[in-house]
């Protein structure tokens, strides 16, 4: 067998899904409530304890216990609300990130809670079912990893979705005692790809806000770890709720993998300082980013696809969900004529003199510009080598651009007034 590198070779993050995973999500939730049972009396309470439990995860994170996924009444509304929602935004995002996972490879999964990177894996790269290999899933809360397993056994067992089909995947559980990630797989060799998915937010909450030392140490701190566990040919993917203070903490821990090694893969456009570095200025090495240093880099796309049960129990919950967002990283080795290339600091570009077009990755939505950047034009902020850029054009022409996609521009020499973004425009087609 070789090494399956990817479903998705254009420039788009978040490629629709497909009618097999669409069919596959759609039956997940009969799959836990059957996996799962739970009294109707208690059923019919879910959609108060999905809202207290995102209470519990927000505004009210100092009431929750550490391991909060060890009550089952907070692993019931877990399971049915957030794994779901946890699992379609990685299945929108995975089938375009170029893991390079092989036959016989392992996986290391901090935080894994309720197994929810091999479950996506498993559900939107089912080219990899066939592959033997093992993943080593550490979690706080033993009830969440047990559960995962079982959920797991049910996909691949009788009346699951792999039609009775086995799956050679080994999964190891580990519960840890203590705040944050150990290694499970110390002393082994071959790990090619190190996880952490929705576990850093939790461990910042520590740092309270405006203590940009504190943050800049943690990010030291795991940046260090996890390279340590990737060693020099692993892979390193980190994923977050798409909120400043996760943009924020992913720059650091982008600009601390990359003195170590392990470059930005995705999605940066290139290997150069971020420029969108967040809420605040970080206390290590950073670029000056103007009057656009508040913007932190994330992405929101529509959830249309998304199965409509869990669509209704959002709404039923008071929590309705029209778009997912999230802020991610995927750094590691790479063959050197596929790093993003670091062109230094930003260019000086004189009067309206357009310079030779570059790949920029869109950011924001779009949104209408002010007349005094041409009649009827829209815009939408991106990441280039050059720095932040407003991507500009006609409304329907900045509109079709997909959320994350990769597109070619010319630049026209100009900066954005507002937010100091270099001005440019979408050249005639994206790059191949």
């Amino acid at each position: 067998m070789t090494a399956f590198r990817g479903t998705t070779a254009g420039p788009e993050l978040f490629p629709a899904m497909g009618p097999k995973l669409r069919r596959d999500m759609d039956a997940l939730f009969p799959l836990i409530e059957k996996t799962f049972p739970v009294p109707a009396r208690f059923r019919r309470d879910l959609a108060s304890g999905v809202a207290e439990l995102s209470r519990l995860l927000t505004s009210g994170r100092g009431e929750r216990p550490l391991s909060y996924l060890n009550q089952p009444p907070m692993l019931s509304a877990y399971l049915r609300y957030f794994l779901p929602w946890n699992l379609y935004r990685l299945c929108r995002l995975l089938p375009s990130l170029e893991l390079s996972l092989a036959p016989g490879d392992r996986i290391l999964d901090l935080g894994a809670g309720p197994l929810t990177l091999p479950i996506a894996l498993w559900l939107c790269r089912p080219e990899l079912r066939a592959f033997p290999l093992e993943f080593s899933c550490l979690d706080l809360s033993r009830a969440a990893l047990d559960a995962g397993k079982k959920l797991f056994a049910a996909l691949n067992g009788p009346g699951g979705l792999n039609g009775g089909s086995p799956c050679p995947w080994i999964i190891k559980t580990h519960s840890a005692g203590g705040r944050g990630p150990q290694n499970p797989a110390k002393g082994k060799q071959n790990v090619s790809l190190v996880a952490v998915l929705n576990m850093y937010n939790e461990l910042f909450q520590s740092v309270s806000p405006g203590n940009e030392e504190g943050l800049y140490r943690l990010a030291r701190t795991q940046g260090a770890l996890l390279a340590s566990y990737a060693g020099k040919d692993g892979k390193i993917l980190v994923v977050e709720p798409g909120i400043p203070r996760s943009g924020q903490f992913i720059t650091l821990l982008r600009e601390v993998l990359t003195g170590l090694d392990h470059p930005p893969l995705s999605p940066c456009a290139h290997g150069g300082p971020c420029p969108f570095p967040g809420p605040a200025k970080s206390a290590g090495p950073r670029r000056d980013t103007g009057k656009g240093a508040s913007k932190w880099c994330h992405f929101a796309f529509d959830t249309q696809d998304a199965p409509a049960v869990l669509r209704r129990l959002s709404t039923a919950a008071g929590l309705p969900k029209e778009r997912a967002t999230l802020s991610f990283l995927l750094a590691g080795p790479a063959p050197e004529d596929q790093r993003p290339q670091d062109q230094g600091p930003y260019p000086r570009l004189p009067g309206d003199q357009e310079t030779p077009s570059s790949p920029v990755r869109i950011i924001s939505d779009p949104f209408p510009l002010g007349l005094a950047q041409g009649p009827r034009e829209w815009g939408r902020y991106g990441c280039a080598k050059e720095g932040m850029t407003l991507v500009r054009g006609e409304k329907a022409l900045v509109e079709s651009l997909p959320p994350g996609t990769l597109v070619r521009v010319v630049f026209t020499g100009r900066r954005d007034p507002k937010s100091g973004a270099l001005l440019c425009r979408p050249a005639a087609r994206p790059p191949a």
